[in-house]
């Protein structure tokens, strides 16, 4: 029993240096090869944890190579951007000037149920308020606003307004929050 608390214990330090090592975009914009990444690193630590038998060298390993692979092919994409259709989607304009691109639609296998809830979930009750809805890469809808349907804002009224910047967080627990202090 100590033997597989202590193999898991490895396994999960390893797995969170290895998704920190392929930084902020894999954990929050699971593309592809993000998500068949994931599910082959969680594949592969999981067999050494259950089975003592498996060397953990055997779930290391090929979680090592899973995470060179990652960064080589995103730093590889970004010197050869036209390289980027093999592993991602292209966005896809689902809503253009108001009306819905239904080809784009069909093609990106949504409904027109999933769309309209997406839509009212930022907000949208009328498609007519909308420039452009856009599919990206990693699933969400970007919604471009119609410039009449905008909010007001500062800007558009040519008001100046102090800013206030960011708050942070200087005394944590009754202690000193050096990360807080130097933000500031």
């Amino acid at each position: 029993m100590l033997t597989v608390l202590i193999r898991t214990f490895i396994i999960y330090i390893s797995l969170i240096l290895v998704m920190r090592l392929m930084g902020k975009r894999q954990l929050g914009e699971l593309e592809i090869s993000d998500l068949v990444t994931t599910f082959l690193i969680s594949e592969i630590a999981s067999l050494p944890i259950t089975d003592i038998a498996i060397p953990l060298s055997h779930a290391l390993i090929p979680i090592i190579v899973l995470l060179a692979l990652e960064v080589g092919i995103s730093a590889a994409l970004s010197h050869f951007p036209k390289l980027k259709f093999l592993f991602s989607a292209r966005p896809s304009t689902l809503i253009k000037d108001g009306n819905i691109c239904k080809k784009a639609l069909k093609d990106s296998r949504l409904s027109f149920d999933e769309l309209f809830s997406q839509l009212r979930q930022q907000g949208f009750d009328d498609i007519a308020q909308i420039k452009y809805a856009i599919l990206e890469q990693n699933g969400n809808i970007t919604v471009i606003q119609r410039d009449r349907f905008k909010p007001i804002s500062a800007d558009t009224l040519n008001i100046s307004v102090k800013e206030c910047g960011l708050f942070h967080i200087v005394i944590e627990h009754g202690c000193m929050n050096s990360h807080g202090l130097n933000a500031t």
